[in-house]
């Protein structure tokens, strides 16, 4: 964070179900993947030379997160992320890094080195697109302050999926040393929510230990700078290797109130299942409907009404759609 504030240590704060506050509505997983740089991408609306710009994200589709979609998206000036504003006021953030970021030339001479650059492209077809944000040969504040060099570079991208679902995904890099490039003792990469800027505490969803098989602890209404310095909270060892992914599957879907069934193209039920789903589709229709799981996969395709055996499908939010009719969802659990 780019702000001088005096260090709090609140250890009483950690806790992972604290008494009145609900968890997260994510699940994690990581895996490896081969990086691909965006092809055919725009460049984000950023200055050469920037340091924390803050700059809208240029998304095709509303993006489903915390409960509600979000009315605005955009470039966080907080590290390496995206901001999420909520209706009811909230504040929400996606860190593919916790140090602070910046382009590579505020130090190196732009006639002879590659700068930094925000790239974004958009693929698929509704409802499965995916908005790729990539941050580009990107420097590290600290690093850049310190020593005046642009030794450590990274390149990652985030993912906003169109159901909500959200990826961190790590490229090529040279950093070698986490200390090197944050002045903090530990830096990380996750979800933070319901930010309260006048105390300057959130709820974290950030990854702790081995960067290739962290833990996703849950730390809620904790104050930032305690935590930082905590001897519950690590972050990373390392900086993640070429290939990794980080994915937070979005875990909230609307049950649908009998109102809305009867004015709905179809009816699902029961809503969250584990067993069986049904779906009715209304009318008695016979028109061909697919089931996607939270990656965009189709994992079911009938025609007409139908029971589905889900017993043996992964947990979390599935969408239904069938043609340009509204796109249902229901939870596995």
């Amino acid at each position: 964070m780019k702000k001088n504030i005096t260090l709090s240590f609140f250890v009483s704060l950690f806790c992972l179900n604290a008494i009145g506050q609900e968890p997260l509505p994510y699940t994690t997983e990581t895996f490896s993947e081969a990086y691909v740089a965006l092809d055919d991408w725009s460049p984000l609306n950023v200055d050469p030379m920037w340091d924390v710009p803050i700059v809208p994200l240029n998304l095709q589709f509303e993006f489903p997160c915390f409960s509600d979609t979000a009315d605005v998206v955009r470039l966080s000036d907080i590290a390496g992320g995206i901001e999420l504003h909520m209706p009811d006021g909230s504040f929400h953030l996606i860190s593919a890094t916790t140090a602070d970021i910046s382009d590579v030339l505020t130090v190196l001479d732009p006639a002879v080195y590659e700068g930094s650059t925000h790239r974004y492209t958009t693929v698929g077809e509704s409802p499965n697109l995916i908005h790729k944000l990539e941050f580009n040969n990107v420097g590290f504040d600290w690093e850049l302050n310190m020593s005046g060099t642009a030794e450590f570079t990274a390149n990652f991208q985030i993912w906003l999926y169109e159901n909500g679902t959200i990826d961190l995904r790590y490229g090529p890099n040279t950093v070698d040393s986490i200390s090197l490039i944050t002045p903090w003792p530990a830096s990380t990469a996750g979800l933070s929510s319901y930010w309260n800027f006048d105390l300057f505490t959130a709820n974290f969803l950030w990854a702790n230990g081995d960067a290739t098989t962290p833990e996703f602890p849950e730390y809620i209404d904790v104050e930032y700078d305690s935590l930082q310095v905590s001897p519950d909270f690590t972050g990373w060892a390392t900086w993640p290797t070429d290939g990794q992914v980080y994915r937070f599957n979005y875990d909230y879907a609307p049950i649908i109130g009998v109102d809305e069934i009867e004015n709905s193209w179809a009816s699902i039920y029961p809503n969250p299942t584990s067993n069986l789903l049904f779906v009715d589709l209304a009318d008695n229709s016979s028109e061909e409907f697919t089931i996607f799981d939270n990656s965009g996969k189709v994992v079911f395709i009938a025609q007409g009404s139908e029971s589905i055996d889900v017993s043996g499908w992964g947990k979390g939010v599935y969408s239904i759609t069938s043609g340009l009719k509204p796109t249902l969802r229901f939870i596995v659990e």
